[in-house]
């Protein structure tokens, strides 16, 4: 499958647990392009070359570093020479580790050249391969994004192949190249790949891996086991099911996934920094009880340019909360002023939020493992990008902090928990002990800024 994959895409991966083979078999696709054909089809099959230019090739392997490069391809034992007969090849290079680095081969006229680079190489000079262009790139480990997006520059003008061959350890952006719907962004047809476990090896005991097994914690066995990237299984969500909790179709009643019915309840959180992005997330409630997260913002800007976005998302609906990160309410030392202050004279009140990170957590836990409780909507890309990565530290005892904001909106909205309001019945502004902060805020007598931001921007 991955080599018949050849003809039809330019971008592959095999993401597999280890002892798989990939490494083989990314190597039988090296070879097969340098030779101009795959040995192992029949003549007569379309695969044999399919994908494959008929002109001679550039071709690009990246590892490790370069004592893998030795032991695992180019040395004596190497996986190369099973693969590529010594009478095809012409001439081999050695570099400053005594590794053979380049190989130049000539089969029936057809000249071919076979480069390696490493991740260890890339690091200590990440402008190495800038300048080269290539027909085809082989991930055989797991790569920096920037080191991709180098060699990946090199495949632009012959309109190159890459193909990944690995197993998850790390770098989860490759999880995100061959599946950007898990995050809410669109899948993309032309990528094609293949989960393998080490136990589709035929040729390895059930002793053997039973005796690896025992080595690993539950975290590694999903990821050298099963080929799943190792930093989804320390996930602290792992209650979020995509195909369960992300809409696939705008709710009834409303005009699209942004716009709830006007007479919805609204609920805001919203997590502030000084220098990073601002992260809001959206909330709403249905009659039945549904909590339903349609929107949310990451963007660094004023708490002007802020206000003005989260006023024109919710228009006319009532805002029942609205509550922000305390840092929110820390004073600046000269003006004594502080940004809760400027929400508050933006026409956005808010009110403090809480900073229980561990009680948010399982509440949040209990909340996701609900049926029918939780949904939120595709316009909500942030939060599916944090909540697919959202992971325990090493230690296991606490998040990692690190692309978290829209997350810690959400254990703080499920710890507080919200919940529905039918306004008709209630003409009082306090509701069981819920303060509703404004009627839609669009006739809030507060300043407007839109002159102001106009000066600005």
């Amino acid at each position: 499958m991955f080599h018949r994959a050849g003809g039809v895409t330019n971008r592959r991966m095999v993401r597999a647990g280890n002892r798989w083979g990939k490494s083989e078999a990314g190597c039988a696709e090296d070879v097969s392009w340098l030779l101009g054909e795959r040995l192992f089809y029949p003549k007569n099959d379309p695969a044999r070359t399919a994908g494959i230019p008929r002109h001679g090739v550039k071709l690009l392997t990246i590892t490790t570093d370069w004592d893998k490069v030795s032991e695992i391809w180019t040395g004596p034992e190497g996986k190369v020479w099973k693969f590529l007969p010594m009478a095809y090849v012409v001439s081999k290079k050695t570099n400053h580790s005594g590794a053979i680095d380049q190989i130049h081969i000539d089969y029936k006229g057809r000249k071919s050249v076979w480069r390696f680079d490493t991740v260890k190489s890339f690091k200590a000079n990440p402008m190495g391969q800038e300048s080269s262009d290539w027909d085809a790139v082989h991930i055989d480990e797991p790569c920096p994004e920037q080191q991709f997006k180098g060699v990946a520059r090199g495949l632009v003008d012959r309109q190159g192949h890459a193909w990944f061959t690995l197993t998850p350890l790390n770098e989860a952006w490759i999880n995100d190249y061959f599946f950007p719907e898990d995050t809410g962004g669109e899948e993309i047809s032309s990528r094609w790949s293949i989960t393998g476990t080490i136990f589709d090896n035929p040729h390895l005991s059930q002793d053997a891996i039973s005796e690896f097994e025992a080595l690993l914690t539950e975290e590694e066995k999903q990821c050298r086991m099963y080929g799943l990237p190792l930093h989804l299984a320390g996930l602290i969500y792992k209650q979020f099911d995509k195909n369960r909790h992300v809409l696939k179709e705008v709710p009834e009643g409303w005009k699209s996934f942004g716009e709830p019915p006007v007479d919805w309840p609204i609920y805001i959180w919203i997590d502030v920094h000084p220098q990073t992005p601002h992260a809001v997330n959206f909330f709403t409630v249905s009659p039945h009880g549904q909590v339903m997260q349609f929107l949310d913002i990451f963007e660094h800007c004023s708490i002007a340019a802020l206000c003005l976005r989260i006023r024109s998302v919710v228009g006319s609906r009532t805002v029942v909360a609205a509550r922000v990160d305390p840092l929110a309410y820390i004073n600046d030392p000269v003006t004594m002023l502080n940004m809760a202050t400027e929400f508050h004279r933006c026409g956005v009140h808010v009110q403090k939020a809480t900073k229980a990170l561990a009680e948010g957590i399982l509440k949040t836990q209990e909340c996701l493992a609900k049926e029918n409780y939780f949904y939120i909507t595709p316009l909500c890309r942030t939060t599916l990008w944090e909540i697919q990565r959202y992971c325990w530290d090493e230690k296991g005892d606490k998040p990692v902090d690190k692309d978290d904001h829209c997350m810690e909106n959400l254990y703080r909205c499920m710890l507080h928990g919200i919940r529905w309001v039918d306004f008709k019945e209630h003409e009082s502004q306090i509701v069981n002990d819920i303060e509703i902060v404004g009627p839609g805020w669009e006739n809030d007598e507060t300043v407007d800024v839109t002159e102001e931001l106009q000066k600005v921007y």
